[in-house]
């Protein structure tokens, strides 16, 4: 293979928060099967913890001081630890950016690929506001985009990856996300802002892991789409050999 299949390594940075799209600053080197033999831009993004803020690497420092009013904050659904579990469910976070849940589906669904089984577990929207100046600047950056276009909408999902075989192995993590079922929904990959948490990562022989994605769905309207599919790639011995090969697609709604 052309690229480590290390995860992304993290450098200095910004603190992150518990939910969606808005956060840490870090450095990163390129990483996961989305970039073998492609040309993409290493403009990237990594979620650091599951429903964290996404980030790309960069200098560029912002104030995280932001406090939201008491009328920010009055509604029964604002959710001050920033667990959002019910749709209805906002929260702020430091640059201030309004998180709010919009969809929620616990699938639970499955697929295998040689000795890897992949489930499922959950999958969510997030409606992100950035009311700050902070807040937009800081969304753009970590989306490699001119300009960010608020509201912007944040995909989740959370997955185990259970490892059969009788020795530990690296997973290569998610091959893509598409946003929709048809062959031509865009496909979210490591080079096209998905933020894969598992690239990397060691699953335990005889054991499981638990980890995330996180990719940006849409800007300023609520996706369309209500399905999506998932596909995750190889994984590899400590030798770098593969034995696990890439998944077929595994399709679940997302409400």
């Amino acid at each position: 293979m052309s690229l480590s299949r290390t995860a992304l390594v993290m450098g200095l940075g910004l603190s992150c928060l518990l939910v969606g799209l808005s956060g840490c600053q870090q450095k990163a080197q390129q990483s996961s099967t989305s970039f073998k033999n492609s040309s993409a831009s290493s403009h990237h993004y990594q979620a650091k913890k599951p429903d964290a803020a996404i980030s790309q690497s960069s200098s560029h420092q912002f104030n995280q001081n932001f406090h939201p009013t008491k009328a920010q904050t009055k509604s029964r659904h604002y959710v001050q630890t920033g667990a959002l579990t019910q749709t209805g469910q906002y929260t702020y976070d430091s640059v201030g950016t309004k998180l709010t849940l919009a969809q929620v589906h616990h699938p639970q669904t499955t697929i295998k690929s040689g000795a890897f089984t992949y489930r499922l577990t959950t999958v969510r929207l997030i409606r992100n506001v950035a009311e700050t100046t902070d807040a937009k600047k800081m969304a753009a950056q970590a989306l490699n985009l001119s300009t960010v276009k608020s509201p912007y909408y944040t995909l989740q999902v959370k997955f185990t990856i259970t490892n059969h075989r009788h020795q530990d192995l690296t997973t290569d993590g998610i091959r893509g996300i598409r946003l929709g079922t048809s062959a031509k929904a865009p496909l979210l990959t490591a080079a096209t802002q998905l933020s894969d948490a598992s690239a990397g990562k060691t699953v335990p022989a005889n054991s499981s892991l638990n980890t995330y994605a996180t990719g940006l769905a849409s800007q300023q309207t609520a996706p369309t789409f209500n399905r999506i599919k998932i596909a995750f790639a190889g994984a590899y011995t400590a030798k770098q050999r593969q034995v696990v090969a890439p998944s077929g697609w595994l399709t679940t709604k997302i409400n």
